[in-house]
């Protein structure tokens, strides 16, 4: 319990963080660009989104087996499944590094012309690949009961990136000075993180020794699978800006990113509990299997569903008013928009936590292929809507998609638990 409550406090620090970011970010970026020129950096910083896809889940699921190992005191397998994952993402990042240098400056990319476009699109690129070695920094601090510590570093490099992206701006005020002030802080920030998880490690160590390919091999089914839920959030947060601001034009974008990161607060704080379960869940099942997460799941599955509705009816009350305050009026008030997005937020943290008793096992599989399927279906029915509703539309179809992911999320869990359980 000790450990999931300071999972808790780090998980809160790290929602907290987010929350602050978002807040933030918008009044900070306009008070040096108008709202067209911040809706040019939500679009191009939404590309390398895709980037996050790369590791094609290996950290998700080398983090899940270690921690499973670890539950039960196997720290040689620990090591093995670690090394292995560490030579499969220094391979990968340092291939794709290349590959992003070659696309952006040799052959480059419609829409992307200019040199601070393209530089700018390259460190946001480079970052996203350094961001897999603070992935694999946490999966020692996970796996090694040091969960809510990982999450306080990570939240710490997060802020860092940021801090730097807004010294950026400050500094050369164009989108080139922003994306390179985020990725050296985020590089420090990782190598630091990297340094201090060697420290307590229960035996794990950073290295290449122990890698066979016989550990990437069995990690290949579930990685891949832990693949499709960047590309579904892919779909969903990068693609619908992507489709707004090509239907609706760049200013358009401003204003359903703020609504949709407004709404997000609700499920934020849900996931502060969740994500907080994620190296429980592992441990648990790793030493009894399903029977062993049961009670858990269920007392907790509980909290996440009344309390994402509870908070999502809060917003809803208070949620012109902090528009207003935030944005300083800058922003329309849209009422249709803002119902939309907070029934999408309640829903999103309704299935959370039944999400991550699945990934955190890899038992995920069929979840993640249903939710890609669900995400594009939603996507072609966010277009066909906002050719009708403009950008109401657009958030009609996601909050549509996240009902039906969320029904295929319990369907899947009732595979892994008894029906009764996978409803609680």
């Amino acid at each position: 319990m000790s450990r999931i409550i300071a999972a808790m406090g780090a998980g809160m620090l790290g929602q907290g963080v987010n929350i602050a970011i978002q807040l933030l970010s918008l009044p900070v970026f306009l008070h040096w660009w108008d709202l067209n020129q911040y809706g040019q950096w939500l679009m191009l910083s939404a590309m390398p989104a895709y980037l996050s896809m790369a590791d094609v889940g290996m950290v998700s699921t080398a983090g899940n087996r270690m921690t499973m190992a670890m539950g039960r005191g196997d720290v040689l397998e620990a090591n093995r499944v670690f090394h292995s994952a560490t030579v499969f993402m220094a391979l990968t990042c340092g291939g794709l590094a290349l590959l992003s240098v070659a696309l952006i400056w040799g052959i480059g990319l419609p829409g992307v012309t200019s040199p601070t476009e393209r530089g700018a699109l390259l460190c946001l690129c480079l970052g996203v690949l350094v961001s897999f070695g603070g992935g694999l920094a946490d999966a020692m601090f996970r796996a090694s009961h040091r969960y809510a510590l990982g999450n306080a570093l990570g939240t710490l490099v997060r802020l860092s990136e940021w801090m730097g992206s807004v010294v950026g701006l400050w500094w050369g005020q164009d989108l080139f000075a922003v994306a390179l002030g985020g990725l050296l802080w985020r590089v420090a920030g990782t190598l630091l993180m990297a340094a201090w998880s060697r420290h307590q490690a229960m035996g794990l160590q950073w290295g290449l020794r122990d890698a066979h390919l016989a550990e990437v091999k069995g990690m290949a089914q579930p990685a891949m699978a832990f693949m499709l839920f960047p590309l579904a959030n892919a779909i969903t947060f990068q693609g619908l800006t992507l489709l707004t601001g090509h239907l609706l034009g760049p200013a358009m974008v401003a204003v359903f990113n703020t609504y949709r990161t407004l709404a997000r607060v609700a499920v934020q704080i849900t996931a502060t509990l969740s994500h907080a379960l994620w190296s429980e869940f592992s441990r648990l099942f790793g030493q009894g299997g399903a029977p062993a997460i049961s009670g858990l799941y269920a007392r907790s599955a509980q909290l996440g569903l009344w309390g994402s509705l509870a908070f999502s009816g809060v917003l809803y009350l208070i949620g012109p008013t902090l528009l207003d305050w935030w944005t300083h009026g800058a922003v329309p008030a849209h009422g249709e928009l803002l119902a939309w997005l907070l029934l999408y937020a309640a829903t999103c943290g309704a299935w959370h936590i039944p999400r991550v008793a699945l990934m955190a096992t890899n038992q995920h599989q069929g979840l993640a292929q249903g939710i890609v399927l669900i995400s594009a279906a939603g996507f072609g029915l966010s277009w066909l809507l906002a050719r009708q509703w403009q950008v109401e539309g657009v958030a009609a179809g996601m909050t549509l998609a996240e009902m039906a992911c969320a029904m295929w999320c319990v369907l899947s869990l009732r595979k892994v638990m008894s029906p009764r359980e996978a409803w609680a």
